[in-house]
């Protein structure tokens, strides 16, 4: 596997201290430099991106230097626990797994990045691959020139879309500068068409709504209208470097079946002008069809994480 090096309405004034294990603290706005500070140094792991880990109420823990997290499951909301880090990695995981007995009635891991693996097996610990968590990464260029893939279906929706729809329009805007309704208008007619009662019984709902109220201007966003309709946004983050990661996106799938494609599209334009070369856009969560959406886009490499157990 290819490695890749590793970003608030109000910029915070200073970082705050991260709590020792075992206590826990819920993120703030004004933690960002002390997460960045040890999640910089991996390759970029999707749940351990500052902004995931505050808009999905991930709370943290120092322990040995680590970054231990107690997650909430992406679908159900469950908890469980994690690390990232390079310090007496066993030691860490030992504690977190005896933690997650007493509190999840399951002594397992989630989520633990790959680089953690060889020491963790070195130690006795059974460690599989979490296969639904791995995160697809893409070169921007490539993307970016999804108008000229030969024989692709992207390439045949974005011109189907450019034709049917030649006033459509692209704007590029900071979280905290978007009319943040219109985002939440898009998020209900997903949830509604993925057969939920009302965009709140979505669990994602809840990290969509925290992270707009965070308005966090590291944020950037890009909003797809025909017209004055929203049809499909996306939001990313520029690491240090030339990575990105992407966050909440969301398309109105029934408008045109190029929306996704277009959308895609001239987000890794921007992200190619702005020197970006590679993106991650998180995982497929195990679920079939995002998996296969995902990969039709042909990413360039995988980030991918462990299942760990005391054996």
């Amino acid at each position: 596997m290819r490695q890749m090096r590793e970003a608030c309405a109000e910029r915070p004034p200073r970082s705050r201290v991260i709590p020792v294990f075992p206590e826990f603290k819920s993120l703030e706005l004004a933690d960002r430099a002390a997460i960045e500070a040890v999640v910089h140094s991996f390759p970029p792991y999707s749940d351990f991106s500052f902004t995931n880990l505050y808009a999905w109420g991930a709370q943290v823990s120092s322990l040995h230097g680590n970054l231990a997290v107690r997650f909430a499951d992406y679908i159900s909301g469950a908890p469980f626990f994690s690390f990232i880090g390079r310090n007496h990695v066993a030691e860490t995981a030992m504690q977190l797994l005896d933690l997650a007995k007493q509190e999840c009635q399951c002594a397992v891991l989630r989520l633990v990045p790959a680089c953690a693996a060889p020491a963790l097996t070195e130690a006795g610990f059974a460690v599989t691959a979490d296969e639904g968590a791995t995160d697809y990464v893409f070169a921007v260029d490539h993307v970016a020139g999804m108008h000229e893939w030969t024989g692709h279906s992207a390439r045949r929706r974005i011109r189907r879309f450019s034709t049917q729809h030649p006033d459509y329009s692209v704007r590029y805007s900071p979280l905290h500068a978007i009319d943040a309704d219109e985002f939440r208008a898009l998020f209900a007619l997903w949830a509604r068409r993925k057969g939920y009662a009302s965009p709140q019984a979505s669990h994602e709902h809840h990290a969509f709504e925290r992270f707009l109220r965070s308005a966090d201007p590291s944020i950037e966003t890009v909003g797809l209208y025909v017209g004055t309709r929203l049809v499909g946004f996306s939001s990313f983050e520029r690491l240090p470097g030339d990575t990105a990661i992407v966050h909440f996106s969301k398309a109105d799938h029934a408008f045109h079946g190029g929306v996704c494609d277009v959308l895609y599209w001239e987000e890794a334009r921007l992200l190619h002008a702005g020197g970006i070369r590679h993106y991650n856009w998180e995982q497929d969560l195990g679920l079939p069809g995002l998996h296969q959406s995902k990969k039709k886009y042909q990413p360039c490499h995988f980030l991918t994480k462990c299942i760990v157990h005391a054996v």
